[in-house]
């Protein structure tokens, strides 16, 4: 148990499915992945596996099925893949846990989207989740990826230290903070070639957010 938590903590599952209820929700997008798109994207074809982790209610999916691609949309609430159904009803789903490893073959994912869905775990939970990434990924694959950034820390009001440096208690539930030192040493360089690093701002569901955007190739 990490220190630092407290029993009011929620699952991921629960605060995510209470957070998802907000009526106002539907899927928009910023066009983050437009930069990919040329090189990484548009050569797919839907026989290549696309998958959007952590999909909420929809926002990469939709530029995705907009631009003529049909990921495999996964959450772990079960509340935000009724609403991106409800929208996008052609995307298939999967309500999955991504702590408990992930259902694709190894070397099967073509592109895989992790938006701002990897950050909620301790370091050794992290490094699991980070390594079936890189699993599951084929060897000419590309992870897309945004986290939070240790500047968007004074955006989340009042946290708690856990007894990890980048790992604080937010809201009933953990969230980590990266640095650029941080995704550097859990994205290990000698397991990733990185094409792209960059912290920046973005507004998200209305609201100013700090991250760090990567795009990584897994290093044959």
């Amino acid at each position: 148990m990490i220190k630092g938590w407290s029993e009011e903590m929620k699952s991921l599952e629960q605060f995510w499915n209470e957070s998802y209820q907000r009526p106002d929700l539907k899927p928009t997008f910023d066009n983050w992945l437009d930069k990919y798109w040329q090189v990484h994207l548009s050569t797919t074809s839907n026989a290549d596996l696309i998958v959007d982790l952590g999909c909420g209610v929809g926002n990469n999916a939709k530029y995705l099925v907009e631009h003529g691609r049909l990921p495999i949309a996964c959450d772990i609430s079960e509340v935000a893949i009724r609403k991106l159904k409800s929208f996008l009803p052609d995307v298939q789903t999967l309500c999955l846990d991504m702590t408990e490893g992930l259902p694709f073959p190894n070397h099967s994912v073509q592109v895989l989207i992790a938006d701002l869905s990897i950050h909620y775990f301790d370091e050794a939970t992290t490094r699991v989740v980070i390594q079936d990434l890189l699993h599951v990924l084929k060897e000419d694959g590309i992870l897309l990826c945004r986290l939070n950034s240790i500047n968007e820390i004074e955006n989340k009001g009042n946290v708690t230290q856990t007894s990890e440096k980048y790992l604080l208690e937010s809201e009933g539930i953990y969230r980590r903070f990266f640095d650029r030192e941080e995704i550097e040493r859990l994205f290990d360089k000698e397991k990733w070639t990185y094409l792209h690093i960059e912290e920046y701002e973005m507004d998200r569901y209305t609201n100013k957010k700090m991250l760090w955007e990567i795009a990584l190739k897994p290093r044959g």
